[in-house]
């Protein structure tokens, strides 16, 4: 994790050793020293994760929402899939919004584009169904986390009557005024922006061309009295070849009009400034969301390609979730060089009350029913205690609460705890259900207060080889380079 490490301190009696013998809970390894802030890297999710939106819940955690595509992974596609992070740096695959696609589409279509919000009632979330005649549909949550459901008819499809004849249904983005929601959608066929009724469930008003043709993927953000419009150029899924790309450019108010730089109108073809290209690194960056850490400094996440490994084995652009600083300089938008970074020099600022990290790789013993899992316990100040929990998630996409193991008894978690400025190293032994498959798996431990809600998490992805070894354990899922059998490679 990329966070000074304080000095190690006394962890409760319950983790000291157990005997050798014995399938130990936790087993205190060498005293840790102080570690330097770490500097981070890219991807932040490096499984496909395109046209990803944010938003932080009400238990603190920042969730993901990404556009259904198929992971060359045997799993199928996933219909818009969710990640959780409380440090915006390590995510888990949490699962699927949805098990099946909306009554009114057709039965081939693709939930792509998601945006997502939190309402007084719970969450709703706006997506495009992908096609020769794309429609924007709806879904609503009783919050951020799920369960999801469709509204039973789309809000707007391609070809729709006047005044809507000339929109592009793709892309949504929807912004809350005081004079109610406004639907901004487009997928280069012209940006537009609608009002809607007070519910956000329908178009109410005359659209308004933000930004012209040859644009895609609208994103809004005010900073400074200036409203500033995002959106993306060229082809997301050209595999090397991508010259995708982020445009920007701002305005005095939601309705425009929008100009770049050199006060260029952004309806005219070929206008906006280049806020992010392509570089040695990574292909095609784009379809940008932003999101603010705990010390009001913007980030930037889209998505990007690996240069030399854009494709999955499938043929699918391997669209990676990056990070990375947002800053505005004269008032206007600037991320780092220009291009996506592959290591960042700081990370978000976020507060927590207790950090959890993977401490190495996961080891499988025989018979292929107890994960090792090496994780660092460390204080954010004060003193904590709380409880491990951890979850397993398989080639068949099912989270599965694992079982503490020691003396021979399981419990469903295990109680820790950390003195103030203290850290320390830990290895609780997991059981699964039975033996591992061959196949991708995600662990993930998690700590947080007895009964209560996860508050930080550590990530393993593993690699179940036929004969029964981990061909890969440790690091976030889909981690490792791409080609080297992580989950989404």
């Amino acid at each position: 994790m990329p966070f000074p490490r304080p000095p190690r301190a006394t962890v409760s009696a319950l983790l000291r050793a157990a005997a050798a013998a014995a399938l130990a809970v936790v087993l205190p390894l060498a005293a840790a020293a102080p570690v330097a802030a770490q500097t981070a890297s890219n991807p932040a999710i490096s499984s496909v994760a395109p046209d990803p939106s944010a938003l932080r819940g009400a238990d603190g955690a920042f969730h993901v929402y990404a556009s259904s595509d198929d992971w060359s992974d045997g799993a199928g596609h996933r219909l818009i899939p969710h990640f959780r992070s409380f440090d915006l740096v390590e995510w888990e695959y949490i699962g699927d919004a949805f098990a099946a696609r909306p009554a009114w589409a057709p039965a081939q279509s693709f939930l792509w584009a998601p945006d997502v919000h939190a309402t007084a009632d719970g969450a709703v979330m706006y997506y495009s169904t992908g096609g020769r005649l794309p429609c924007i549909g709806r879904a609503s949550a009783p919050g951020v986390e799920g369960p999801w459901a469709h509204d039973a008819a789309p809000i707007v499809c391609y070809g729709a009557d006047e005044p809507y004849q000339d929109l592009d249904p793709m892309d949504p983005e929807v912004v809350w005024t005081d004079d109610g929601p406004v639907l901004i959608m487009g997928n280069y066929e012209g940006i537009h922006a609608v009002p809607m009724n007070a519910g956000g469930t329908a178009l109410d008003g005359e659209p308004v061309l933000l930004a012209g043709a040859g644009v895609e993927a609208p994103a809004v953000v005010e900073r400074a009295g200036h409203t500033h419009l995002f959106t993306s150029a060229g082809l997301c899924c050209d595999g090397e070849a991508s010259q995708y790309r982020v445009l920007g450019g701002r305005a005095e108010g939601l309705m425009g009009p929008y100009v770049d730089r050199q006060d260029r109108p952004l309806v005219e073809r070929g206008a906006g400034d280049v806020i992010l290209r392509g570089n040695d690194d990574w292909v095609g960056p784009g379809h940008v969301d932003v999101v603010t850490d705990d010390a009001g400094q913007d980030w930037m996440i889209y998505h990007a390609a690996p240069r030399g490994s854009a494709v999955l084995p499938n043929g699918i652009q391997r669209r990676y979730m990056m990070l990375d600083r947002l800053d505005w300089v004269d008032g206007w938008p600037v991320v780092g060089d220009g291009t996506p970074s592959t290591t960042r020099p700081a990370d978000p600022t976020v507060t927590l009350p207790v950090r959890l990290a993977a401490a190495g790789d996961a080891t499988l013993r025989p018979p292929r029913d107890v994960l090792d899992a090496p994780v660092r316990l460390d204080s954010t100040g004060a003193a904590y205690a709380g409880e491990l929990r951890a979850v397993l998630t398989g080639p068949d996409k099912r989270r599965v609460p694992l079982r503490f193991v020691a003396d021979g008894a399981d419990a469903g978690s295990l109680p820790v705890s950390v003195a103030a400025g203290g850290s320390a190293d830990l290895l609780p032994a997991l059981r699964a259900p039975g033996p591992l498959a061959p196949g991708r798996y995600e662990l993930v431990v998690s700590v947080g207060e007895a009964g209560g809600p996860a508050r930080e998490l550590a990530v393993f992805g593993l690699d179940v080889a036929a004969d029964g070894s981990l061909e890969q354990g440790g690091g976030p899922l889909g981690s490792v380079g791409p080609g080297t059998g992580s989950l989404g490679s």
